[in-house]
């Protein structure tokens, strides 16, 4: 499922520029798979070393040849809040569960920081769930699909596992929705993480919605969820550039975080991870920056 995306994580080997600090993608499959590796991006702009940003922890690199264009801390392990839900949408979509099924929510699904969106004991479809999860980020959401399938304690296990297959050193994951500031990760490390989601068209697809509307199927009522990020509605997302998808996630351990995809005219992808501002505007001010200006700062040749 994760088709080309994994091919092209397989072939990365980072080429640092002198100012990033290093922080490597893994490698995911066999070298024997790969079969050609795409040029890094040029510097065009030697004079420009980055972007002022408020977060302790940033890491921007070009998807396709896995280059670093900018870094800073990229290894330093911090809470992750609701990017958790990136590797929840993997790791349910990994048992291929029929999305057309129901799952009755229920109370123990709602925690400390729900909000009360869905009414205990209707019932939703898991597809429907997995959207509401992505778009809106919807802890009980979270909560209901690890629930229902694994139970939540044995779903988590399968989160720490994948984490395990794909190499992945620094994330460790303690509830689906990342409510737990346990729910811990780098930079560099969600980067490769949603590199793989992106794989999954579910994820995709679900990630760039700027808001999904679904039905209970006990009660008929419907609910409304709008997208967290507010970049969606922006020139990022308008011609020559597309928002692939991204996760945001904001904890009070954890900040204000984002990581996000964005595609140039040309089909290049840059991918902009941010843990730990300050700021819930700040943190898209600075996606955007980053974003931008690695775009304008080098060439694919």
């Amino acid at each position: 499922m994760l088709g080309s995306l994994l091919g092209a994580l397989a072939a990365l080997t980072l080429a640092v520029p002198a100012q990033a600090q290093s922080a490597p993608f893994i490698n995911t499959l066999p070298q024997a798979n790969v079969v050609s590796k795409p040029a890094p991006p040029v510097k065009k702009r030697i004079e420009s070393l980055g972007v002022k940003t408020g977060a302790p922890s940033v890491f921007v690199a070009d998807l396709a040849s896995g280059s670093v264009l900018y870094a800073k801390n990229p290894h330093r392990t911090m809470p992750i809040a609701s990017l958790t839900k990136l590797m929840t949408a993997i790791v349910l979509l990994d048992q291929h569960p029929d999305l057309s099924a129901g799952v009755v929510i229920k109370d123990e699904d709602f925690d400390r920081e729900s909000k009360t969106i869905f009414k205990v004991g209707d019932e939703l479809s898991y597809g429907d769930l997995l959207k509401t999860m992505l778009v809106g980020s919807v802890n009980a959401s979270a909560n209901a699909l690890a629930r229902s399938t694994l139970g939540k304690e044995k779903f988590v296990e399968a989160m720490n596992r994948k984490v395990a297959e794909l190499g992945l050193d620094s994330p460790h994951f303690t509830d689906p929705s990342g409510i737990d500031p346990g729910n811990q990760a780098n930079a560099a490390d969600i980067a490769a993480l949603i590199s793989i989601a992106s794989g999954y068209k579910e994820i995709r697809e679900a990630a760039k919605m700027p808001e999904v509307i679904v039905k209970g199927r006990r009660t008929n009522q419907t609910y409304k969820v709008k997208t967290t990020n507010l970049l969606l509605g922006g020139f990022l997302n308008k011609p020559p550039y597309e928002i692939i998808m991204a996760k945001t996630g904001s904890l009070p351990e954890a900040g204000y975080c984002m990581a996000q995809i964005t595609r140039d005219a040309g089909g290049h992808e840059v991918i902009a991870v941010e843990l730990g501002n300050d700021n819930h505007f700040a943190r898209y001010q600075d996606i955007k920056a980053l974003t931008y200006w690695a775009f304008e700062t080098y060439e694919w040749r």
